[in-house]
């Protein structure tokens, strides 16, 4: 999208044809104005210049120095809020320089001053006497020269009229239903997740992608290159009607440099205090902090003791749904508004342990579950109360919410502060107490005696003396839920600028806890940034899905997702993690880095013959030793568990009833915590093995092995005629790898297997995957293969010399030879298109040879890429891709039973939560592409020398799903998934069905072994055209700046005059609703479109950025027909022979076709040098080498 585009909504008008073919689209502008804006009243929100200071804008003003009478009128905006209609101008006369057309000027409010009944720019309200008044008459009331104040002692403050109302509109809201219902609506895209209930009754745990939204919103305002950021998250938990969405839209407000532009709760009413107001947990964002490094995120949660009343914000959407004015087929008040609104980041999950009616209620999911994952995850946790009759509430409250997520999580590395909010405070109280250390000191001096009087209070402070701790105070008992307490008071209604002061503070406070816990994250190198906290906060969706009483484990998280650095430091720690996840009790921390240490010894020898490094150990292992330290030190912190027991009974008959499993980094926050999540005593971690007491040795250890191996290195070259890798090599496997993998096999019964390090070298990422599950790097391929023109041929695994393979080759791409890659748009059944086209190229080279063996690479989206799947890791023909792409179109296209039953479909819709059934899907897919094969690695039958990818949406970003691996690189806008192991992997059924899964067709997949939920990325990458060209670049970095051979990108056809048509004739509003016509499904229908014009403006946008000459443009070319006929809907499998037939007819003998045939002919040879280039006298060159060569084409049929 341009960006002038960026702040409108378009709506398509009308197709029509330039003279040069290109299509012309035509949009309509929506005004701004007409976009949701937010909540609170326009009045209230009125644009206005800021204070010079940003600080003084909260400041409490001390002495106030009145403006001018007639301040200077400050500019207009750069963009106005109407667009003029345009008029016709005459005809200027030529200038040097053509000037901009005049904005409109923006007329600047003014207010009147009640005393002088005169209007000027600023005036102040006075809360004692319910006036505004200008600079001048200020000073004139007599009141406020005597400095005399109101009833009950409250002072005359001068406060800036705007932010008197602003606080008011948001203090005493009051408005209709209907106006609330709108606010609703437009606050309903801010949900993050919740637990909602199908038709059928079950309960589901929906995430709403508002993380993820937030994110890309901060990475898309700061431009190509972001850099890191580090949310943090607060959390706003407290009673129904405590004023917690209060709070946090006056601090977004309060926040806002000028005109409101970021989102805020919508708050309750004063006409209906008693109803719950906001449902499940909101998230914004705080302005102030929207570009920095560390920006705060304001969750909202569902209040606290609202029983089963459905809060208004829920009950409205249902309202409008019942009422046939919303979108009729969703399941819930919000659960799938998201998917309507296009957004793929929203995933869903059956909730398992809801099974009984207790657990199915609201209020059980308020109380047990949310605690759970904002306590683990929150920075800070701002508890609201307002007015509380009885302090000793106000403990029991933080006490009992953190209690019930203390134990649901391990490894934590620290817990959230407390930040305790008295809202609502009388405005008679003592002065002091709105500073917030005096207020702290005044709840911990009142509730002194609660630790022996109040019976809650007595019970947790007995269990946590149980423990080992000592609690003697209600400090301390606090303090062992949170890493801080502070108290904060937010006066009631009646002083504005004493609001604004408290509200400055209770900010302040809030931001110098999000930095302590920052620091405090850092230090424990458990800093996650906002790419790398949305896979966490997904594995714990789908944990506490799954299992709300078991703990959620920070490291288990993070082997899931694999974040470690792929150095030979990170390398070495991995093989140290998997020996210790592989052995168990069997090895101590010592004795593994005693094994490890002659290995790394091994591949250290064998890393400097590869890189030419000359001398002797105390030469070469200084280049190396820091990497041995930091993997060392990050095994002994992050990964290896404290050591203590806790025992029971008699000192000679002492019974272990539990072990720590906290590693150091994650220990200092709760002590000892077991397997379950349970704290069973109090205390630091406990080890004999650490990175200081074993450091030395470790160094001497990896010292005296490569100085041995070195010897022997030198050695076997004087005996040897070999070049010195190969020899290196050998000794490596014969003397070191070999016994150390046999090892540590016969420990645990199975082999050490990695899939994102080679365990050969230790130095770098395994590509090449050998039938028995070991993946090799390159250069051992090279060390431990023979070497063909093309190819590499090994016969058995260097790790393990008992099983041999037969002729198993691996495929290189020759260094002479260029690169060669094959996109496929997504299109659902219209990717027959794309096949058809691939079969007339092969007609016309007689079909004596296939397709695929033409390219290197091949990506493809959604039903794309299952075509790429089905011709690379399946090694299908054509002919046979036709057939296998039908028969699954055919099974997972199936209407459902009374699906042409008006109004019968949209309950089925409800209750199965997708369009289709999954089940025949999945069968389809299985039967198809096999049940068990692995996309990369495992056991394997057969190899493939092309690489392919399909991309799939998460809930993060777009991930591209490949069958081959590469250096991890972080500052590509997508991710590339490569976890640790296979048991992570996906299978090659799973690939598609995570590429297939299109929004309002079919139900998202969900991977269970890792917790990813995948969506169709069509409506993202279409045409995975940029994703396969900087693929390209990180394949084969030496053709990074070279152009390809050849790229060839195939869509799924279009027709200039049928786009309109096809939303009244799609399929897929006639399946969900008979004839009518519904917003939601039109949107399916829209989405199409929007795909398929997104297509080719990647195509465009991708050329337009190469600025290729003339001479070097048939290097890519685009094929994507034209038809008359109307294209069928992405679902419409009765279309699907007819369509086939169309293409054959439009294509067969088209220029295109024998252009890409005749292109991918000449791309199959290559010329080798055989010697470096000579200059010639005359100044040309001259090559020597071999003659043209065949590149592996393949006779089939």
């Amino acid at each position: 999208m341009r960006e002038s585009d960026q702040n409108y909504e378009w709506s398509l008008a009308q197709l029509e044809t330039k003279g040069d073919g290109a299509p012309v689209v035509l949009y309509v502008k929506r005004h701004p104005r007409d976009e949701p804006r937010s909540p609170a009243p326009s009045s209230v929100f009125e644009p206005f210049s800021p204070p010079p200071r940003r600080e003084e804008y909260f400041d409490p003003p001390k002495e106030f120095i009145p403006p001018p009478d007639e301040p200077e009128p400050p500019e207009p905006d750069p963009e106005p809020e109407t667009i003029p209609e345009p008029e016709p101008q005459p005809e200027a006369e030529p200038e040097p320089e053509p000037q901009p057309e005049p904005e409109p000027e923006i007329e600047i409010e003014k207010h009147r001053c009640e005393q002088c009944d005169d209007y000027h720019e600023i005036c102040y309200y006075c809360n004692v006497c319910d006036i505004a008044y200008c600079a001048r008459c200020w000073d004139r009331v007599g009141p406020h020269k005597s400095g005399k104040t109101g009833p009950g002692g409250v002072p005359h403050e001068k406060t800036d009229q705007r932010v008197a109302h602003r606080l008011r509109a948001t203090l005493e809201a009051a408005p209709s239903d209907q106006e609330q219902d709108e606010l609703f609506g437009s606050d309903q895209d801010t949900t993050w997740f919740g637990v909602v209930k199908d038709e059928a009754g079950d309960s589901i745990f929906c995430d709403y992608g508002r993380y993820s939204d937030i994110i890309n919103e901060i990475t898309k305002s700061l431009g190509p290159r972001p850099g890191h950021r580090f949310p943090g998250l607060v959390s706003f938990v407290g009673e129904t009607g405590a004023g917690k969405s209060t709070l946090i839209k006056v601090l977004i407000e309060l926040n806002e440099k000028g005109k409101p532009t970021h989102q805020t709760p919508v708050v309750g009413s004063i006409r209906h205090q008693d109803v719950p107001t906001s449902g499940d947990v909101h998230l914004y964002v705080d302005p102030r902090t929207f570009l920095s490094e560390g920006p705060i995120l304001y969750a909202d949660c569902e209040g606290l003791a609202g029983g089963e009343r459905e809060p208004k914000g829920a009950r409205s959407t249902m309202m409008k749904r019942l009422h046939g004015t919303g979108p009729k087929h969703q399941r819930t008040s919000s659960a799938l508004d998201r998917l309507t609104q296009n957004m793929p980041h929203s995933t869903e999950r059956e909730i398992l342990w809801a099974d009984t009616p207790e657990k199915q209620t609201r209020e059980f999911a308020v109380t047990q579950l949310y605690p759970r994952l904002l306590y683990t995850f929150s920075d800070v946790v701002v508890f609201v109360l307002k007015n509380p009759r009885v302090i000793e509430n106000v403990i029991e409250r933080l006490v009992d919410w953190a209690d019930a997520a203390l134990e649901m999580s391990s490894n934590q590395p620290v817990l959230p502060h407390a930040i305790l909010v008295l809202n609502a405070s009388e405005l008679s109280i003592d002065a002091e107490q709105w500073n917030p250390v005096h207020a702290t000191e005044w709840l911990m001096n009142a509730v002194k005696d609660s630790i022996h009087m109040n019976v809650k209070c007595k019970k947790h402070a007995q269990t946590w003396r149980s423990r080992g701790k000592r609690i003697e105070t209600v400090e301390d008992l606090l303090l062992s839920y949170y890493a801080s307490v502070k108290v904060v008071r937010i006066p009631g209604i009646g002083r504005p600028n004493l609001m604004q002061t408290q509200l400055e503070q209770l900010y302040q406070e809030i931001a110098a806890a999000s930095d302590h816990s920052k620091k405090r994250k850092r230090e424990l190198r458990m800093l996650l940034d906002a790419k790398e906290l949305q896979p966490y906060l997904q594995f714990a969706f789908d944990h506490f899905s799954k299992n709300l009483d078991r703990a959620f484990d920070f490291v288990q998280a993070s082997f899931v997702y694999n974040p470690i650095p792929s150095d030979f430091a990170g390398n070495m720690l991995k093989l140290a993690v998997n020996i210790m996840e592989a052995c168990g009790n069997n090895l101590n921390g010592e004795q593994i880095f005693y094994e490890l240490s002659f290995m790394v010894a091994s591949c250290i020898m064998l890393d400097s013959t590869r890189s030419k490094t000359r001398g002797l150990a105390n030469m070469i292992f200084p280049e190396y030793v820091v990497h041995c330290d930091n993997a060392l030190e990050d095994f002994c912190d992050r990964y290896w568990p404290c050591e203590f027991v806790l025992l029971m009974g008699s000192r000679r008959n002492d019974v272990s009833v539990g072990k720590c499993v906290n590693v150091r980094s994650g220990h200092g926050s709760k002590g000892h915590q077991n397997k379950d999540g349970k704290v069973i005593a109090v205390g630091s971690y406990q080890s004999r093995f650490t990175a200081e007491s074993y450091q030395e040795k470790f160094r001497y250890l990896v010292f005296e092995a490569l100085e041995k191996l070195l010897a022997k290195l030198r050695v076997r070259i004087m005996e040897d005629s070999l070049p010195e890798e190969k020899i290196a090599a050998q000794l490596h496997r014969d003397s070191v790898m070999l016994h150390f993998y046999k090892h540590i096999d016969d420990v645990r019964n199975k082999s050490l297997v990695s899939h994102s390090t080679c365990f050969s070298c230790l130095m770098s990422p395994p590509q090449h995957a050998l039938p028995c599950g070991h993946i090799l790097c390159t250069p051992c391929l090279s060390a431990y293969g023979t070497q063909e023109r093309d190819a590499i041929e090994i016969s058995s695994c260097p790790m393990h010399l008992d099983t041999t393979f037969r002729s198993w080759k691996i495929f290189l791409k020759p260094e002479a030879a260029g690169v060669r890659i094959l996109t496929l748009d997504g299109g659902g059944i219209r990717a027959i298109v794309a096949l058809e086209i691939l079969r007339l190229i092969e007609q016309t080279w007689g079909n004596q040879m296939r397709i695929q063996d033409f390219f290197d690479l091949i990506v493809g989206t959604s039903t794309g890429g299952l075509v790429a799947l089905g011709l690379v890791s399946m090694d299908w023909s054509v002919e046979q891709c036709i057939n296998e792409f039908h028969q699954i179109c055919s099974k997972s296209f199936a209407r459902r039973f009374g699906s042409n039953i008006p109004g019968y479909s949209m309950i089925m819709e409800s209750v199965h939560r997708s369009k289709y059934e999954i089940p025949p899907l999945e069968d389809a897919l299985k039967q198809a592409y096999s049940k068990n094969d692995y996309l990369f690695g495992g056991f394997r039958r057969s190899n493939s020398r092309i690489k392919v990818g399909v991309t799939a949406t998460t809930s993060s970003s777009i991930s591209l799903l490949t069958n081959y691996n590469r250096a991890r690189i972080d500052k590509l806008p997508y991710n590339f998934q490569r976890p640790e192991n296979a048991a992570s992997e996906l299978r090659i059924w799973e690939a598609a069905r995570a590429a297939c899964a299109t929004p309002k067709i079919f139900k998202s997949y969900s991977h269970e072994p890792t917790g990813q939920v995948y969506s169709d990325a069509s409506l993202h990458h279409s045409n995975p055209i940029q994703i396969a060209d900087m693929e390209r670049k990180t394949l084969w970095p030496n053709e990074s700046k070279s152009l390809p051979d050849f790229l060839l990108s195939i869509g799924t056809a279009y027709n200039r005059k049928s786009r309109k048509t096809l939303i009244e004739k799609s399929s897929i509003i006639g399946g969900l609703f008979g004839q009518s016509k519904s917003s939601s499904s039109a949107s399916a229908a829209m989405d199409q479109i929007r795909s398929s014009l997104a297509a080719e403006k990647s195509w465009k946008e991708f050329i337009e950025e190469l600025g290729l000459p003339e001479t070097e443009r048939h290097r890519y070319q685009r094929i994507n027909p034209e038809i008359l006929e109307e294209l069928p809907a992405l679902d419409d499998v009765n279309q699907f022979k007819s369509l086939q037939s169309i293409i054959r007819k439009h294509m067969t003998g088209d220029l295109a076709i024998t252009r890409a045939a005749l292109r991918l002919l000449a791309t199959a040879f290559y010329f080798e040098k055989t010697v470096p280039l000579t200059r010639l006298p005359d100044g040309t060159f001259l090559f020597k080498g071999k003659k043209l060569r065949k590149l592996l084409i393949i006779a089939s049929y």
